[in-house]
């Protein structure tokens, strides 16, 4: 089980959870609101019945969901105004820590606590004259609600009126949110993440500093039946390095684009390099090669770009985001690719937090590829956090991603690559993969990042931050489950993080469940090659919830008579056999680090068995002398 486990931050985040209903309104935005009008209102009487309140100084149409983000310095009095006109049906306001910000929506979520009881949720509807309760289509009990009565009591309030019935495991407004986006192949010899050659066209780096792909692609350039599911802004689906290997997408947010972009901004490129970087045709003499070339993708059009104020940001939902894990789950993902994220403390502080999302993800964990679970990928943050990773990367089921420069270093301010952004670092860190300067697709013409003349627009070099190094390492997970697709999720977390390099000069000075970590890198930095090598030794887990902890491990291994047994539990004994089944030997280990000789076996391969008496795991020890 990963290093996310942390009983004080639980309790933390239960008593935040459970007051944060009491005191929002000491974090309500005291400069902006949202407004929704009537659906046959206009372009222009939108903004004409805007400009004659004279209190909004600009305003942002959000075309999905469709609403106003209005700003103004008297946010009671636009408020007061605004619920007086007849053609706004709904006005709102914004939770926010200033640096991020979550609209309250005229919409919610209301999570059963068993589905016999959901005729009293109905009877509840009816008598407060809401709207009907519409059921998820991929997590159980989970209904989605109209806030009919938005005008007279905000979608907070509401949902802490629903907290009060025994029937509710939770109440949680749907949220507009601003999440983290952290962002013959005549490209081939850029692309240092692959093969670092320290050449000054790749950065200047360090010889080796990379995931040893080329190394890895003698073994398998990955199956075309492993798709991975990009989980972003959409990709371009009719890119001419990616479309040979495009599944059908889908639309998260409106569900119009079937995983396309919506264009308008350099930024809509970002899905199209994350996609670029997984699953890129090879040897197409066109641009760049995937990590995993021959294997699959599927893009869901999951956030995109506004302009608000000056500045360009991403925009989605938890609505958005739990229907595009439950869909790529429902769908056939493997892996799913995530470049996005907010910190948790502020994901935590929102009324009902975002717990539809954690559900999504808790069920693509538990039943996903036919119980097997999604190896789900995160990007770590861009924030020079060493508090660990942003949310939901941070999750026990999810696996939290690291960024290096091209020298192997923590990518930070002071690395060796000019690139002056710092990648979250510390508790919660899995490992990390290469995230600057990456070479990979970008939308056709001048829609993406590069705007270039003629095909030159297609490609990007410059791709950065734990976005990029983030699909670098799920693609590294459909290459181990194009070796053996019958893995579990936690097999595919196991075995990257134990063939991790331990680069960066870092002190690998804790000890977890995968070996050594430090606090820069985690478990180090991914080498696909190494993965697959080691996978060819790997028993397989019997993990089939995060709950079930995994209870010893053994490192190093293979090793030469001498091994080291890690214990979580208080007592229990280790047998190891040969091959043909027969006991070799037998001991008593206690919880903690136990040293165990084996110097009386013969070197080759064996079984060791662990039974703790509720538990029995088995792994393969290798022997050399």
């Amino acid at each position: 089980m990963k290093l996310k486990f942390n009983l004080l931050f639980v309790a933390l985040t239960n008593f935040i959870f459970a007051n944060s209903f009491t005191d929002y309104k000491t974090r309500i935005a005291k400069d902006r609101i949202i407004i929704i009008f009537e659906k046959n209102a206009t372009a222009e009487q939108k903004a004409a019945i805007i400009n004659q309140s004279n209190l909004v100084t600009s305003f942002t149409h959000v075309p999905s969901p469709s609403l106003t983000i209005c700003f103004t310095a008297d946010v009671d009095g636009a408020t007061k105004y605004f619920s007086s006109v007849p053609e706004i049906k709904f006005v709102s306001f914004f939770i926010t820590d200033q640096k991020h910000f979550g609209g309250v929506l005229d919409n919610f979520f209301v999570k059963l606590k068993d589905r016999n009881f959901e005729p009293m949720l109905r009877q509840k509807l009816q008598q407060q004259h809401l709207g009907e309760a519409v059921p998820d289509k991929y997590i159980p009990n989970l209904f989605k609600v109209q806030n009919l009565k938005a005008l007279h009591i905000n979608t907070v309030d509401l949902c802490a009126s629903f907290l009060q019935e025994g029937w509710c495991e939770y109440a949680s407004p749907n949220y507009l949110l601003n999440p983290e986006v952290c962002s013959n192949d005549p490209y081939y010899n850029r692309q240092w993440n692959i093969q670092n050659t320290g050449t000054f066209v790749q950065g200047s780096g360090t010889i080796d500093a990379d995931m040893d792909v080329d190394s890895a692609w003698t073994l398998t350039t990955g199956d075309p039946s492993i798709k991975i599911g990009i989980i972003d802004s959409g990709v371009d689906t009719l890119h001419p390095d990616l479309a040979a290997n495009m599944f059908p997408g889908h639309d998260a947010i409106n569900d119009s684009t079937d995983g396309y972009p919506t264009p308008a901004h350099p930024e809509d490129g970002h899905g199209t390099c994350c996609a670029g970087i997984v699953s890129a045709v090879m040897g197409n003499s066109l641009g760049a090669a995937g990590v995993a070339p021959s294997c699959k993708i599927i893009p869901v059009r999951t956030f995109y770009y506004l302009v608000l104020g000056s500045t360009v940001l991403p925009f989605s939902t938890a609505d958005a985001f739990a229907n595009a894990i439950g869909w790529a789950a429902a769908a056939g993902a493997d892996i799913l690719s995530n470049s996005w994220g907010l910190p948790e403390q502020y994901i935590i502080s929102l009324p009902g937090g975002t717990q539809p999302v954690e559900d999504a993800i808790q069920q693509a964990y538990t039943t996903g590829r036919g119980g097997k679970g999604l190896a789900m990928f995160f990007s770590s943050g861009n924030e020079e956090d060493s508090t660990g990773s942003i949310w939901p990367g941070k999750l026990p089921q999810t696996i939290a991603v690291n960024a290096t420069s091209m020298c192997d270093e923590r990518k930070n301010a002071n690395d060796c690559s000019s690139e002056t952004w710092s990648g979250n670092w510390g508790p919660n860190i899995d490992f990390s993969a290469p995230g600057v300067k990456i070479s990979t697709t970008d939308m056709q013409g001048n829609k993406g990042f590069n705007s270039g003349a003629g095909t030159s627009g297609n490609y990007y070099t410059s791709f950065n931050g734990t976005s990029a190094a983030c699909p670098n390492a799920a693609a590294v997970g459909a290459l181990l489950l194009s070796i053996l697709p019958n893995w579990h999720a936690e097999d595919i977390r196991n075995i990257i993080a134990r063939s991790c390099d331990k680069v960066g000069g870092y002190g690998y000075d804790s000890l977890y469940y995968n070996g050594t970590w430090s606090r820069e890198l985690g478990y180090g930095r991914v080498n696909a090659y190494s993965a697959l090598l080691y996978s060819l030794s790997y028993v397989p887990s019997s993990v089939k919830n995060v709950e079930a902890e995994t209870i010893f491990n053994i490192y190093p291994n293979p090793n030469n008579g001498n091994m080291k047994v890690l214990l979580s539990r208080e007592k229990a004994v280790i047998k190891i056999y040969n091959l043909t089944g027969e006991e070799m030997m037998s001991t008593e280990i206690t919880q903690g680090i136990n040293q165990v000789s084996t110097g009386s076996l013969s070197p080759g391969v064996y079984v060791a068995k662990l039974d703790s008496g509720a538990n029995t795991v088995t792994r393969k020890v290798t022997i050399i002398k």
